[in-house]
This record gives structure tokens, C-alpha cells and sequence, in this order.
């Protein structure tokens, strides 16, 4: 392999759904011939996880976004890399990427997969977003976010699904009529909201049982377990799991109130593992349904009344032979080989 062309670059220290695409596609790229290496923060999960994976990896020490030790790492590694194209999965940084690029011969992408709200396009913003060249949003419900929120002008704003692990494809159903949140605990992840609609659903008290896969801080795990115990709802607490897979397997539903998404990797993973999702019909959950995807149950906007409605139709639709109905669409939409295509048009 010739001297890597792409920098896939994500400086965050939390451990969550973007630090795990960056990985993602740093292997992908790799594996599907396009030459690229990772830039990431040192001493974080991501450095941690990279460093586990058979590609390139660079990271830098600093404390500031912005900030000289950020500025000339990027730069030196952008250099010595030969790196034409820099796809920047995140926001924070920009500032120092703008300087770090500075009169090089390198474009920059930004990856774009959480709903933002605050407005980008001020003078001083729109200076340091100058030195993006083109804008990737994980669906058409993110892609018009970018559009409202960041200085976009003439550059093209482009729509490109997050693959999904086709191995891990399950086509029929063989699992535990419980429940499953996956997703940090906190409560724009509706996980407060999971609790009470699945407290008021009108199903068997025994299956009123829910799985949270995430990261979560002790107070919003001690506040869940007061809601649950007074809604008569049993929760039980996995932490953050690398390869949720099994879980998914093995629930019959993934219950993922989320207050907005992008497009998160756990409604895909549900989707692909043949769980019914039960989610609020907010941001992108629509998009899918549009797109033709199945055993989807979207409740009422932030309304708990709507989504117990849900929860009892999800359970009581539920067949345990049912072959997945997602699979063609799946493969359409979201295979490496779809990805790779749209990617490679930018890089």
C-alpha cells in the first residue's frame, strides 16, 4: 500500500457512536483499497481501540481545541502523510483544522451525524468552516440540518448511510419477548421516557423487562431505578458493550425514545438483528419508514401515552418465525460497497 491519501480525523476523548464510526470507516476504507490512516486524541478509547485495528493510527497530546500542540500535530502529520483529503468526524475542532491546512493542498470533509440547533453561519464561524470543501451527513434528515445550520454556500451537502456489518444480519426471529435501550443513559436518549410508557403499555407485567446497553453516570442510573421501581418495570444495566450483537439477538425489541437522531447506529442494529423498533416519530425515524423499512412503531413526539399505543401494537404484532423483512433494503441502502461508492466521488 502507496503512502496514505486520507485522513479520517476524530479528536474526541468520550466513548460513543462517532468515535466507533471513525473506527469503522478508518477499517473500511482500508479494506476496500482506498489508502488512509486515523488521527485521533492520545490517551482516549478511541486511540485505545484504534490501536487494536490493523491500520494506521496517529494521535496527538493537547488540551485545547483550539491550540498550537493541536495545530502543528495535525499539520506535521498532514505533511508526512502526503494527505490530500481530511474527513473530519466532529465540530469542536474545526478552528485548529482550519489553521492546520492552512496553504496545503488538502481538502476537508465534514462528517456530520448529530442534529445541531445552534446556527454556524456568523462571521466568525464562517471563516474557519471556509475551509470546508464538502459536507457528509449520515441521512437526508441531517443533511438539511447542515443546510440551516453551518455556512454551507455552494458546496455540496451529500447524503451517505452508515454501512452496516452484513455478517451480523439476522434473518429470523428466535428471542425473549423483552426490551432493549441502547444508547448513552441520559435523558435526550428517552430513556425516562422508555421506563414510564413501558410502566402504562398494556402487556403482561413479566415481559415488562428492559435491557440499557450504555455508558451511564450513577445518578441517572439511581434516578431510572427509583422511575422503574414506581412503574413497575424491571431494568438491569450493561454498561457500555463493544459488540452489543447478542443483545440485540436476543430481544424481541429495541425500545429507543431518542428526543432526535441523526441516524444512529442503534436503529439500524435493531433493524438488522429483525427487532420491531418502537422510537418517537422525530428527526430522522420518518426517513426510514419512507425508505420502505418494516416493524417500525413511531409514537407522538415526547408523548409517553402514544408510545405505551406503540409498545402494545409492537408486542402484540411480534412473531417469533417472522423472517426479516429489512434484509433487501439493508443491503440496498446500507452495505460498505453503496458507501464506498458515494466516498469515493469526494475523495
Amino acid at each position: 500500500m502507496g503512502s496514505p491519501k486520507v485522513a479520517i480525523v476524530c479528536l474526541s476523548h468520550f466513548q460513543g457512536g462517532m468515535e466507533l464510526d471513525a473506527i469503522k470507516h478508518a477499517d473500511m476504507f482500508n479494506r476496500h483499497g482506498i489508502n488512509s490512516i486515523l488521527i485521533c486524541r492520545k490517551k482516549t478509547y478511541l486511540e485505545n481501540a484504534a490501536n487494536q485495528m490493523n491500520f494506521p493510527t496517529f494521535s496527538i497530546d493537547f488540551k485545547a481545541k483550539l491550540g498550537i500542540a493541536l495545530i502543528r500535530g495535525l499539520r506535521k502529520i498532514i505533511k508526512q502523510q502526503s494527505i490530500s483529503t481530511l474527513i473530519f468526524f466532529g465540530t469542536s475542532e474545526i478552528k485548529s483544522i482550519y489553521f492546520a491546512v492552512k496553504g496545503l493542498d488538502c481538502q476537508v470533509i465534514l462528517r456530520h451525524g448529530t442534529t445541531m440547533s445552534s446556527p454556524k453561519t456568523d462571521l466568525l464561524h464562517s471563516w474557519f468552516y471556509s475551509c470546508v470543501s464538502n459536507y457528509v451527513s449520515i441521512s437526508d434528515h441531517l443533511n438539511n440540518n447542515i443546510k440551516q445550520i453551518f455556512p454551507v454556500s455552494n458546496k455540496s451537502v451529500t447524503t451517505i448511510y452508515n454501512p452496516v456489518d452484513a455478517s451480523k444480519t439476522q434473518s429470523s426471529k428466535a428471542k425473549s419477548k423483552c426490551f432493549l435501550h441502547v444508547g448513552r443513559v441520559e435523558e435526550g436518549k428517552g430513556v425516562f421516557d422508555a421506563v414510564v410508557a413501558l410502566g402504562k403499555a398494556d402487556i403482561p407485567r413479566e415481559c415488562k423487562n428492559l435491557t440499557f446497553v450504555g455508558a451511564f453516570e450513577f445518578d441517572a442510573k439511581n434516578r431510572l431505578e427509583k422511575l422503574a421501581k414506581q412503574e413497575q418495570v424491571n431494568v438491569s444495566f450493561e454498561g457500555f458493550v463493544s459488540d452489543p450483537t447478542p443483545l440485540y439477538q436476543s430481544h424481541s425489541f429495541l425500545l429507543f425514545p431518542s428526543h432526535g437522531e441523526g441516524l444512529g447506529n442503534t436503529i439500524l442494529e435493531g433493524l438488522q438483528s429483525n427487532q420491531a423498533a418502537i422510537c418517537y416519530g422525530n428527526t430522522v425515524f420518518p426517513e426510514l419508514k419512507e425508505l420502505g423499512f418494516e416493524n417500525m412503531y413511531l409514537a407522538d413526539h415526547l408523548n409517553t401515552d402514544s408510545l405505551a399505543k406503540q409498545i402494545e401494537a409492537a408486542f402484540h404484532n411480534v412473531s417469533d418465525e417472522a423472517i426479516n423483512p429489512n434484509l433487501s433494503l439493508l443491503d440496498k441502502y446500507f452495505s460498505e460497497t453503496y458507501a464506498i461508492q458515494k466516498w469515493a466521488a469526494l475523495i
